[in-house]
């Protein structure tokens, strides 16, 4: 069941709107609407955890996601499906920029920025994690 239906009304409307905002836009516009939609959250947030905010992003870019058809052979989309909760997705994202290291490059020397928040998501992803790893038998 996609993330989209779980999520409570508020939050599937938010999406809604970039989904409807977006849609017509190229990978590098949605790219930078996300992105941007990130900022937004991070400056309007009342909560000082900023790994919840960056999981809540990660959630909307998921359910975002789930109402396009992602491409992986755009660099933007790779990136947003490396960050995305749907494990086939970030698998396959992470698997292609493995094997072509360019594509960090490019994405870095176009947008700056992101290498933070990859960061950013990774500490989140340590400090909150989304999945409890499985426990040992002894």
């Amino acid at each position: 069941m996609p993330l989209y239906e779980h999520m409570p009304s508020d939050v599937r409307h938010t999406v809604d709107v970039l989904v409807e905002e977006l849609t017509p836009e190229s990978w590098p516009n949605r790219f930078l609407g996300l992105i941007g939609w990130l900022g937004e959250m991070l400056q309007s947030r009342t909560n000082p955890d900023l790994s919840l905010v960056l999981q809540q992003w990660a959630g909307l870019v998921t359910a975002f996601l789930e109402h396009l058809s992602p491409d992986s052979s755009v660099m933007e989309c790779q990136a947003l499906m490396s960050v995305s909760f749907n494990d086939e997705w970030r698998a396959q994202a992470i698997a292609l920029i493995e094997r072509n290291p360019v594509i960090v490059d490019r994405m870095t020397a176009a947008y700056p920025s992101w290498a933070d928040v990859v960061e950013s998501l990774l500490e989140a992803d340590e400090k909150r994690p989304i999945k409890k790893a499985p426990q040992r038998r002894s």
